[in-house]
């Protein structure tokens, strides 16, 4: 079983605008320009797996605005606001918990891998997975069958089931790729587009009560005997 990482397992208690200026407010003025050239480019290293995606960002960020600061002091500080502004609930650890007593459990996850490995370890989530697959260290992300395929090669097994919050990259990607899909969305009903997915929840806490799965993804969830 695979989970996504960020707005799965785990959210921020500060938007993405506000952490940026938490790091850049020591150093200069957090402007909007500064803050838009900042996403642009970390999406776009994200999207085609560049190596040091925050300290490219960055990079951007000083063409735009004039910071008494190198961009790779920006990217570590970066780092870790992100790291100080990540929330993991106690069910979604309870949920990884559940899973492991019977199943093998891996992340599979878009992002930079030193910093999506650090989100987990940050929360002591590492030692409950058994693969970290991430699309900066692979070189293909989500919704890419590759690293699906890949995340199926790590941990071999008669079926997959992948959790995530995102539906194209998430549910699409994985269902696509032969994965049984499990689909955390905020508000169940508004979601605007479901058939992917062979359950919606609307936190993936929920899975701690497996009542209202479909049977044939029900059972990694419900307690082991003891």
């Amino acid at each position: 079983m695979y989970f996504d990482l960020d707005g799965t397992l785990c959210t921020y208690d500060r938007s993405f605008e506000e952490q940026f200026a938490t790091t850049v407010s020591p150093y200069g003025e957090p402007t909007d320009a500064a803050y838009d050239a900042y996403v642009d480019r970390l999406f776009g290293a994200l999207e085609s797996c560049e190596s040091e995606p925050y300290r490219r960002a960055f990079e951007a960020v000083a063409e735009t605005a004039e910071l008494d600061v190198a961009p790779v002091t920006l990217a570590s500080d970066h780092c870790e606001t992100e790291l100080e502004a990540l929330v993991v609930s106690a069910n979604a650890t309870r949920v990884l918990e559940r899973v492991a007593e019977t199943n093998p459990i891996g992340i599979l996850t878009n992002g930079d891998g030193s910093q999506q490995r650090a989100k987990l370890e940050r929360h002591g989530l590492g030692e409950l997975v058994e693969e970290v697959l991430v699309s900066n260290d692979v070189g293909a992300g989500k919704p890419d069958p590759e690293i699906f395929d890949l995340a199926k090669e790590r941990l071999p097994a008669d079926e997959h089931v992948y959790v995530g919050d995102s539906y194209d990259e998430d549910i699409v990607g994985a269902r696509s790729a032969g994965f049984r899909t499990i689909y955390v969305v905020e508000n169940e009903t508004g979601a605007n587009d479901t058939d992917a997915a062979d359950a919606v929840v609307s936190a993936v806490g929920e899975l701690l009560d497996p009542t209202g799965l479909p049977s044939q993804i029900a059972t990694p969830f419900e307690p082991a005997e003891r």
